[in-house]
């Protein structure tokens, strides 16, 4: 990581428990076994995942970055290069057949949702992207926050609600 994460979330046996990152390096010091568990960058927090899920995830990265060196030095060119943090480098290839109003509204209505999503509080944004980027279903988001199903969708219908008047503005 680029900067010293916030926080850090560990297996505990009600899912994850949430410490700084000052005290993760504590029990580092202090406890052999932290040395052990393996964890994954995310949004700036550290997160405790199986081996398995922390070998797929720099097997994955590795592939990739295989994939792009391989690609660099047989010069190809993919449009997938032209991705930056601002620009989808798919958004170059033209469909011939396509509703140009309809993407424009699909446009319009993927930055307001992008606006929403930052006018929502840390934790909200965490949860619907558990939910809907990362695709953890809610009976393991209940697992993860120590609460019910019903608890984590009625969090999640109720951050709809919020996103959906925010947009509506």
């Amino acid at each position: 990581m680029k900067k010293e994460p916030e926080k850090v979330f560990i297996r505990s046996k009600d899912g994850y428990e949430e410490i700084t990152f000052k005290e993760f390096l504590m029990r580092k010091e202090s406890d052999e076994e932290y040395g052990e568990k393996k964890f994954l960058p995310l949004h700036g927090m550290l997160m405790e995942v199986s081996e398995e899920d922390y070998a797929e995830y720099y097997r994955h990265r590795r592939r990739e970055k295989y994939i792009a060196e391989r690609s660099t030095s047989n010069g190809d060119i993919s449009y997938h290069m032209l991705t930056t943090d601002e620009f989808n480098g798919e958004d170059i290839l033209v469909d011939e057949q396509a509703d140009t109003a309809a993407q424009a509204e699909q446009e319009i209505m993927r930055d307001k949702l992008r606006y929403a999503m930052l006018k929502l509080d840390e934790d909200e944004q965490l949860l619907i992207y558990r939910h809907y980027y990362a695709e953890i279903p809610t009976t393991k988001l209940a697992e993860i926050y120590g609460i019910s199903q019903q608890a984590v969708s009625k969090r999640i219908v109720k951050i709809r609600e919020k996103l959906k008047s925010i947009m509506e503005k």
